[in-house]
């Protein structure tokens, strides 16, 4: 739909979709306030159906997507090197990691240390923090170290 042949309709129903309330969206149309004349003519398909094509075109504009965000931090990345931050060239290019799953994951590693350690041997204790480092190391991805013999497994072997 194009734009609608009075001005004064046309600009009213740009000055709702710019956010004004209808009374003053009318007076910033051209006309004299007086009550309600605004809500009157809001209410007229044609400009109702403005209202909407307008909103819609405004809906395809802000449209945000994921190039489009990394377009920004772009920006903002060039504007942080003509002003030589290096800490928001930093941001900047994490942010565009962050965006497109390029960061590396967090994992969460929890240990339980409520066990009475005072009443272990020295071999029992080697073997629960060997026992604990392979825990950590399982979730980071390394391999195990190898896990000292317990005092039962020496007397046995």
């Amino acid at each position: 739909m194009p734009a609608l042949k009075n001005p004064r309709h046309e600009a009213f129903a740009q000055a709702l979709v710019d956010g004004l309330p209808a009374y003053k969206a009318y007076v910033e149309a051209g006309y004299k306030a007086h009550d309600g004349d605004a809500s009157r003519l809001r209410r007229k398909a044609q400009v109702q159906a403005r209202i909407s094509e307008l909103l819609e075109e405004l809906a395809e504009k802000k449209l945000v997507t994921r190039e489009s965000l990394a377009a920004e931090i772009d920006q903002g990345i060039v504007l942080a090197h003509k002003t030589e931050q290096s800490a928001s060239v930093i941001s900047g290019a994490m942010a565009k990691a962050k965006l497109f799953g390029l960061e590396a994951p967090t994992r969460n590693l929890n240990v339980n240390l409520s066990g009475t350690f005072n009443q272990l041997t020295d071999d029992e204790l080697r073997f629960e923090v060997a026992s604990m480092i392979n825990e950590a190391r399982a979730v980071k991805g390394t391999p195990p170290i190898a896990l000292p013999a317990k005092k039962e497994e020496k007397d046995n072997g």
